[in-house]
């Protein structure tokens, strides 16, 4: 596949995609930093409207990640004929943040712990979610910095 079939058919369809799940994510998150349960109270506390704002958080996370670890980095990675179709997920992880793609193979597989951390409910353990959901919220801006980064690795690239 040519350069521009790259761009046109991969990356350009990768980067509206994950766009978009980073734009509900961060709305759900401007919303749910200023909830005063998660802060200061139980999460008994929180109103549905509330809840239904953490549901968000977790699935726009972790559709996020998704769409940057299995469309955006293949896209990127078949870019600079980099490659490799049976290679492991984490080889593809070093070989991008090798030249920069990638920010930090650490940083995102500790991103990953967290999605999963997250994804599973704890109704008998109300604190061990809020520490999780807490924690979500922390790292939101880290997720969001990974992915700004690499769009903005792919303009400086499609620029050359």
């Amino acid at each position: 596949m040519k350069s521009q079939e790259i761009v046109d058919y991969k990356l350009t369809p990768a980067l509206r995609e994950c766009e978009q799940h980073r734009y509900r994510l961060h709305s759900a998150w401007q919303e749910a930093i200023t909830f005063e349960p998660l802060q200061s109270g139980s999460i008994a506390e929180l109103s549905d409207d509330q809840v239904r704002t953490l549901d968000q958080l977790p699935f726009r996370f972790a559709k996020l990640q998704d769409a940057v670890g299995t469309r955006l980095l293949p896209a990127m990675l078949q870019l600079v004929q980099e490659w490799e179709d049976n290679e492991p997920f984490l080889d593809k992880l070093n070989r991008a943040e090798k030249p920069g793609m990638m920010p930090s193979v650490e940083q995102w597989q500790l991103l990953w712990e967290l999605r999963n951390q997250t994804a599973h409910e704890y109704p008998d353990q109300p604190e061990r979610v809020k520490a999780n959901l807490s924690q979500l919220l922390e790292q939101v801006p880290v997720l969001e910095d990974i992915y700004r980064r690499m769009s903005n690795w792919v303009l400086g690239f499609k620029g050359c």
